[in-house]
């Protein structure tokens, strides 16, 4: 039995303390938090109020700008034929277009096929293939779209504006790709307080814009929740070591998170000091309950550790009343397999006394005694063996892991359990193969193997080609054993409830129910697993798999 003061018991204190600290706790959290939360709220849902309305100004501005861009590249590749725009029109639409500002970096005609037939901007993109990119799928897929930002063939952080324009039997496409320097700087445009920032994270939590404290185009960002949401979200959340309160909208298309974020300590520094007297009083008030949390809890701790001392005796009992039961299943086969020997016994015994009856013994007569003795040696040979089995299984309840062979100890189980079969008309075979020893306890495994081959041999009896097989294997770093019978198989109903005590299927005054439910037990306290496959008419195998080394188990008082 474990003592009270292990790390299982230690472990059980903490937690009872931490738990009765908690409901104790809740009181002077409930008075303190809602002195706090009158002061903490209203600055709260004003500073949240501020951010909301200041993200969805400016996302109806970035909104505003990327419909802008787009329209007019959609506006322009249906403005014009492909043959217009390589012929010239193109650069004049470009020379056009980046008046504004320096909007667009550069512009270009993909057709069908994906060769780039059209270009005009500072990289070498001509006659490049765009087939196999992801965008090109998309905009031939969607007819219009805009782009995360990505590398592409000219290794630069960028997005494009895509427009399908079906022509004839096929189509082309005019790209634009739009300035990040210039996009970054409309988004970062939003600035509040001291840390304030704003920046766009992409659907995969990738920046599409570079923020001013951390990170770059392209990096991960860190940002945990990139579930859609509408409207305007505000939380608090920890990113590299500092928490933040993020104001986040997702803009319609492309489908990105425009985010605004502002240190909280730059947020809510005023809170500071009005929050240091609540604390100042919480932590008084949870010195008292902790006093009391240790006492309550050590007294709680004492009761389960008396509670498991009852639960180990109870176990126990059951183990025994198992054994019991098994060593019952087997007394009637062996009493008829003990029967037989002792029957020639007597046989013999009685021819040897009419042959030195009648005065002196002859040569030929001394033979048939000598013959007759060696004949009962051999019977009470048998005899012994099988009653060694029986008292074997029956006596050793000592649980103590040790190294051993399981083979000879499921070889000595089937001889044991083979006179009981051969009396129930059923074949019991052993395929043993070569496996490592195991430390495990023997009593324990002989106490499973035994209750499922009695099961077995039960599942079987009076059938006439009644077979029931065990199997031991290695299996990666432990053994397997199976124990297979061709019986009736286990109704898919019962299947879920095998392994609960006091259930069985067998007819009233056959079973306990507590043999497989011990098995259960026993094979878990050894470190292993223990499941069942069965068919309805085909039989029925049990798996026992063990590791190499068994944690430890109880032996019994």
């Amino acid at each position: 039995m474990r003592d009270p003061t292990d790390a299982a018991y230690r472990g059980l204190f903490r937690a009872l303390v931490g738990r009765m600290v908690l409901v104790s706790l809740l009181p002077l959290l409930a008075i303190g938090g809602a002195n706090y939360c009158l002061f903490y709220e209203l600055n709260r849902s004003i500073v949240i109020e501020q951010h909301a309305n200041s993200l969805r100004y400016h996302r109806e501005s970035v909104e505003a700008f990327l419909d802008s861009v787009t329209a007019e590249v959609s506006t322009l590749a249906h403005q014009y034929s492909l043959d217009e725009l390589k012929s010239g029109s193109l650069e004049r639409v470009f020379r056009v277009i980046q008046q504004q500002a320096g909007v667009f970096t550069d512009i270009g005609i993909i057709d069908s096929r994906g060769n780039h037939v059209k270009y005009i901007g500072p990289y070498d993109l001509a006659n490049r293939n765009y087939r196999e990119t992801e965008w090109f799928a998309r905009v031939v897929d969607k007819g219009l779209f805009v782009s995360d930002v990505f590398l592409g063939f000219r290794g630069v952080p960028h997005f494009v504006i895509a427009v399908k324009r079906p022509e004839g039997d096929g189509f082309w496409i005019l790209r634009a790709t739009v300035s990040t320097d210039y996009f970054g700087k409309l988004v970062d445009a939003a600035r509040m307080g001291r840390t304030g920032e704003a920046f766009i994270i992409n659907s995969d939590g990738f920046y599409q814009t570079k923020p001013r404290s951390a990170g770059d185009i392209m990096t991960p960002s860190g940002f945990p929740d990139l579930t859609p949401h509408d409207d305007i979200q505000v939380s608090e959340l920890d990113i590299d070591g500092k928490t933040y309160l993020y104001t986040t909208t997702w803009l319609s298309n492309p489908a990105w998170l425009l985010a605004f974020r502002q240190e909280v300590g730059d947020v809510y520094s005023p809170l500071r000091k009005a929050s240091l007297l609540g604390v100042l009083m919480f932590l008084a008030g949870a010195a008292g309950a902790m006093v009391l949390a240790v006492a309550v809890a050590r007294r709680q701790v004492r009761v389960i550790a008396r509670a498991d001392r009852e639960k180990a005796a109870m176990m126990q009992r059951l183990l025994a009343a198992g054994r019991t039961a098994a060593v019952g299943e087997m007394s009637a086969g062996l009493a008829h397999e003990i029967n037989n020997p002792l029957a020639t016994i007597d046989t013999l015994q009685t021819w040897i006394r009419d042959l030195t009856e009648g005065g002196a013994v002859d040569e030929e007569a001394r033979k048939e005694v000598v013959e007759s003795a060696r004949k009962i040696g051999e019977q009470v040979e048998r005899c012994k063996t099988i009653t060694q089995g029986l008292l074997k299984f029956s006596r050793r309840i000592e649980s103590k892991p040790e190294e051993l062979d399981l083979n000879l100890l499921l070889g000595e189980l089937t001889t044991m359990a083979r006179t009981r079969a051969r009396v129930e008309g059923v074949t019991l075979q052993a395929d043993l193969r070569p496996v490592p020893s195991i430390v495990s306890s023997p009593s324990h495994l002989q106490q499973v193997f035994v209750n499922l081959v009695n099961n077995a041999i039960d599942a079987v009896a009076g059938k006439g080609d009644g077979t029931v097989l065990i199997r031991s294997r290695p299996e990666g770093d432990g053994v397997r054993v199976e124990v297979t019978d061709n019986g009736c198989g286990i109704p898919t109903e019962h299947m879920s409830r095998i392994f609960l005590p006091f259930f069985t299927t067998k007819p009233v005054g056959k079973g306990t129910g507590l043999g497989l439910a011990i098995c259960y037990g026993l094979v878990h306290d050894l470190g292993g697993t223990i499941h069942v496959d069965s068919s309805v008419g085909v039989g029925t195998t049990f798996t026992v798999s063990l590791p190499l080394k068994a944690p430890p188990a109880r032996s019994v008082e």
